[in-house]
């Protein structure tokens, strides 16, 4: 063939040769340039309807587009002879490169990434490759690897093919080479997405070891291994491979495909956590595996990748993600970041350190989570964000109960790791916690799961899920914290009456505290119910001090209690504690609207708008954000920007009732008088199926200049416990009413002392 010229591509050299043809360099005399001809074998083509369906199957591929695959160009047929024509790649492959030696778990990683994004790209699209091996792949002389033959394998019919081992060629059902042949291609002829996944396995094996994962020569003997026997853990014949490393491979060759990755997707996110561990591979002594001089103090857990089929366990997974938070929030010195604003990064695929910048950390922890039955399946790794450096990884399995003892396992590992101290009041709530019922954990974590999403739906089936828990397990404290937040829920977004849900909000704290006294997120919902609703202001700061006393990180605490203490007109402290928060869930929209809520209560319209602007910019479905900006507008008399913002929190809210409060409240001010009365009516009707807040229509009735009609609904909102009323001492909206002795009654009622007048405003 060299020197031969098969249409418009003159043969320069042969390259290599295999069951699917011999592969030759050649030029492109058209385009001037080297291209990979392939002749393929006599037969494979048997037929003018075989040859056009092919046809149709290269073009599609030839739609592959990837730096890491290699292109089909052409199908042609000259003389007798079919040919492919393929993008031309100079370099070693993988099996050169192997014949060599074993790689060091740097290449082999930085390889294997290749290739797995490779086979990412080209199963999005429909495409299995079919025969991976380490021949499939070539390596640039620039450390660039490329895979070869995606979707070819079906040519090849019913042969079994190795180029260089005659004794794994011979007839059979499937086609592949069989050393790289998943149990079920051999057992059933049938492939996918996992069959090529375990083929990568087994490249990946070779890479670190040297050797392929079973060495048997005899077909029938090799069969049998590969679908009966598991493969030598790679460390033991390479001691100097991670861990880490090891778990990726011997999962990739589990011999039930539902134990295997399912997606190369999600073998991505671990195969890239070996790749950010490579550097620490190159040298391994003490002072690599510690933080070295870096001092480790804040850290962010992302959430952990569901490696499950099954999208109905994502709340498995974002459950597992809230235990490794909870374990690490109660250390003192360290700071950790919120389930709120890690969430945020879920499914995202941004670099490690564009997510440290945006949350302000110093590591992160990446991990995935596998429940299989009553097993569970967790891999964690510990990464310095400045360095891009592995500090500790560790793979766990446990029984399901067990799983709260692994949160406090994993937590004083990293801990150890940085070389953060633990007081001896947080190695007593690290100690290993009693095993729980696995049934009510996971309705725990359904509940949670639902109650994040903050919708009528959601709660309602948050509370199902809670109660289930409780009947699985009378016992579990955090089912009734959960049902402690879901009545507070609704009192705090207007769902529902106060003497309906804060007294039953109370009642399921208490009992959290009863199985728990340790429990944080339960005193934070006493000190809410008690600020909120009881109006004991002193009983509801000694509860949030001790809910952060308890866990310092728990970023809810430190918010709620900013809301106490700026309806109280301490400012300072309240911004001091919105800080904290901040600084503990930097991406959540309520803390950052609301900071910037405290900043106008306070007067300082600049600061306000500019915060709440950020809030807009990073959710703009924010509806209280809107809500916010129009009561800033309002005071700054700017009418008709307000009525725009209220009619943008009326849309993204679905027309919520302090939306409409809030416009009526607007036109009051313009002199729309005529709107407001006419909404005022519209009010009163809803009021009959819904609830609406006596303290908003109030306002409005302060802003048409009815002050006995203000003084009638703010008596209302008291026999009812409107939560709003805290807010009296710094509403703008109340100004007209402050001099008034009923005012100042009212004060008294709801547990504030009776200010002067306000010098700021706000939305409230």
């Amino acid at each position: 063939m060299i020197g031969k010229t098969l249409s418009h591509y003159r043969v320069v050299e042969q390259i290599g040769a295999g069951g699917m043809g011999v592969v030759h360099r050649a030029r492109d005399e058209r385009l001037g340039r080297d291209v990979a001809l392939k002749v393929l074998p006599p037969g494979a083509l048997s037929d003018d309807a075989a040859r056009e369906r092919f046809r149709r199957e290269a073009l599609a591929l030839s739609q592959l587009n990837h730096p890491h695959i290699a292109t089909i160009y052409d199908l042609g047929r000259q003389e007798g002879v079919d040919f492919l024509v393929m993008e031309y790649i100079p370099g070693q492959t993988v099996a050169q490169k192997i014949a060599e030696g074993a790689l060091s778990e740097a290449e082999a990683a930085s390889i294997g990434c290749q290739i797995t994004e490779a086979l990412e790209e080209a199963h999005d699209q429909g495409v299995v490759h079919g025969d991976l091996k380490s021949e499939n792949v070539i390596v640039t002389p620039k450390g660039w690897a490329k895979v070869l033959d995606f979707g070819l394998a079906t040519l090849r019919g019913p042969m079994l093919e190795r180029a260089d081992t005659a004794e794994y060629t011979g007839e059979n059902v499937v086609s592949g080479t069989l050393p790289y042949m998943a149990p079920e291609q051999l057992l059933t002829g049938q492939s996918d997405a996992r069959s090529d996944l375990y083929a990568l396995g087994v490249v990946l094996y070779e890479m670190g070891t040297g050797r392929l994962p079973f060495q048997e020569r005899l077909p029938t003997a090799l069969v049998d291994a590969i679908v009966h026997r598991p493969p030598t853990p790679p460390t033991e014949i390479q001691p100097e491979l991670s861990r880490l490393f090891e778990s990726v491979i011997l999962r990739l060759l589990q011999k039930d495909a539902a134990r295997r990755y399912q997606t190369a997707r999600e073998l991505n996110a671990d195969l890239r956590r070996v790749c950010a561990a490579v550097p620490a591979s190159f040298a391994r002594g003490e002072a690599e595996r510690g933080a070295g001089n870096r001092r480790i103090e804040s850290i962010a857990v992302l959430p952990l990748e569901n490696l499950s089929r099954d999208p109905e366990q994502d709340y498995f997974a974002d459950g597992m993600t809230e235990a490794l938070i909870a374990g690490l929030a109660k250390i003192r010195a360290l700071r950790v970041i919120s389930r709120t604003s890690v969430m945020r990064y879920k499914g995202a695929r941004v670099a490690l350190a564009e997510i440290a910048r945006a949350l302000e950390v110093d590591a992160i922890v990446e991990g995935s989570v596998l429940r299989s039955g009553d097993r569970v399946c967790i891999t964690a790794l510990l990464v310095d964000t400045a360095t891009d450096r592995h500090l500790w990884a560790e793979t766990y399995e446990r029984d399901v109960g067990d799983i709260l003892g692994l949160q406090s396992e994993v937590a004083k590992a990293i801990a150890g790791e940085i070389q953060v101290t633990i007081t001896p009041q947080e190695v007593a709530r690290l100690a290993r916690p009693r095993p729980i019922d696995p049934e009510a954990y996971h309705s725990y974590l359904k509940g949670r799961y639902h109650w994040e999403k903050r919708s009528e739906e959601g709660l309602k089936r948050a509370l199902h899920f809670f109660q289930e828990a409780i009947e699985r397990d009378p016992t579990y404290a955090p089912a009734y914290a959960g049902i402690a937040d879901y009545y507070i829920t609704l009192g705090n977004y207007n769902l529902a009456d106060s003497h309906e849900s804060y007294p039953k909000g109370k009642a399921a704290a208490l009992r959290a505290l009863e199985m728990d006294p340790g429990s944080a997120e339960a005193y934070t919902s006493l000190g809410t119910v008690k600020g909120s609703y009881e109006w004991d202001r002193e009983g509801a700061e000694r509860d949030f001090r001790r809910a952060i006393a308890l866990n310092p990180n728990y970023a809810t605490a430190h918010h709620w209690f900013a809301d106490h203490l700026v309806s109280l007109r301490r400012f300072d402290e309240g911004m001091a504690e919105i800080t904290v928060a901040q600084s503990l869930d930097p991406l959540s929209p309520s803390i950052s609207a609301d900071a910037g809520g405290y900043e106008f209560y306070a007067g300082n319209y600049d600061r306000a708008i500019a915060l709440i602007e950020k809030t807009l910019d990073q959710d703009p479905g924010f509806a209280r954000a809107y809500g916010q900006l129009g009561g800033i507008f309002e005071q700054m008399g700017k009418y008709e920007e307000a009525i725009q913002a209220f009619e943008k929190t009326k849309e993204v809210s679905g027309g919520s009732t302090y939306s409409l409060t809030a416009l009526t409240h607007a036109y009051a001010l313009a002199g729309r008088r005529d709107e407001a009365e006419r909404m005022l009516q519209e009010l009163e009707e809803i009021g009959k199926r819904k609830f609406v807040s006596s303290y908003s229509v109030a306002a409005v009735h302060v802003a048409l200049g009815d002050t006995d009609r203000a003084f009638e609904y703010l008596d209302r909102a008291v026999r009812g416990h409107d939560r709003a009323l805290i807010w009296l001492p710094v509403a703008p909206r109340f100004n007209r009413l402050r001099s008034d002795p009923r005012f100042r009654a009212l004060l008294r009622t709801v547990g504030a002392e009776s200010p002067e007048a306000s010098r700021g405003g706000s939305a409230g």
